[in-house]
């Protein structure tokens, strides 16, 4: 789904400063405000996605100014050296690589963020900035589900009222926790539906990339509802214990990376849920890697406590 990309611009920003103005769950072992670094959880995968390449260089600095320079998050004071560097050092891509995989704490990489700002890779302006203009408003995805265009209105209303705030930083907060759910709903009214249950799973085809070298990367996304009157989980808690898999009906492939950053997506009912995942290089060396034939059919293999399904995967080469 398109929405991923233009998203992780600012939210990938956000995945690395310390201390979030809202008070949500954070990757820190204290709560806020005891945790000297407060960083919210769902943001860290989003750093990881940098560190992969998914998100340039200069999205990830212009977030970050962005953000702090209207408090929305906070770093601590840091002084410019003489000696400016135009690059990010690798080191710190490694840095938060291993952030977004829990191999370090928060502290360790708000240390590569100070470094940044002390060599002058980035600024952090005080003055509040204005909000990025919203786009142009589109017309409403058609669907033959009633429920779903009356969600989308719905959505779109709330995501209009964000623009009564008289601060940037509240416009920007409100704006993405409504931004995010209207392309869900957009995505729904667009997509196949599959019924697993109380789950409810919404899928649009898929890309395969195949590198110069011949490897394939599939990047699925698909949105999870849950329409039960209680709480269900998507359980993914690594590659070889996780309950999305690729078949062909008679081996399976584990996935190469996937947005269930905890291990373990737990959804209130009635609660729309995107989900990623990419299916290539093996996230552990002594797994197989998945390689595209087009002769083949795949599934989408789903296994969670509510039900199981066999998902067909339309699939396209790029």
């Amino acid at each position: 789904m398109n929405k991923v990309i233009p998203l992780l611009a600012l939210l990938a920003a956000v995945a690395v400063i310390p201390i979030a103005s809202a008070q949500v769950s954070t990757s820190s072992n204290y709560a806020p405000p005891d945790c000297r670094v407060c960083v919210p959880d769902w943001i860290k995968n989003n750093a990881g996605w940098w560190a992969d390449g998914i998100i340039d260089d200069g999205s990830f600095v212009s977030g970050i100014e962005w953000l702090v320079s209207n408090d929305i998050i906070e770093v601590p004071t840091t002084a410019v050296s003489g000696t400016a560097e135009s690059t990010i050092p690798g080191w710190v891509k490694n840095t938060a690589s291993w952030w977004a995989g829990n191999q370090i704490s928060d502290d360790d990489f708000v240390n590569a963020i100070q470094h940044l700002i002390k060599v002058g890779i980035m600024t952090v302006p005080q003055a509040e900035q204005a909000a990025p203009a919203m786009p142009a408003p589109t017309a409403a995805p058609s669907s033959s589900d009633s429920a779903l265009t009356a969600k989308y209105n719905q959505v779109k209303a709330e995501l209009a009222k964000c623009q009564e705030y008289d601060k940037a930083s509240k416009v920007f907060l409100c704006e993405n926790e409504f931004k995010g759910l209207l392309e869900s709903v957009e995505y729904m009214m667009k997509a196949k539906k599959y019924v697993v249950g109380p789950m409810h799973y919404y899928y649009i085809p898929s890309q395969v990339i195949i590198t110069p070298e011949g490897h394939s990367n599939l990047f699925i996304t698909f949105v999870a509802h849950n329409t039960d009157s209680k709480n269900n989980s998507i359980f993914c808690t690594g590659p070889v214990a996780c309950n999305y898999v690729i078949t062909d009906g008679q081996k399976e492939w584990n996935y190469s990376t996937n947005t269930v950053t905890a291990g373990r997506l737990e959804m209130k009912p009635d609660v729309i849920a995107s989900i990623d995942f990419s299916f290539g290089p093996p996230a552990q060396r002594h797994l197989e890697r998945w390689n595209y034939d087009p002769s083949t059919e795949y599934f989408l293999k789903i296994t969670e406590p509510f039900g199981n399904l066999n998902l067909p995967l339309e699939l396209t080469v790029k």
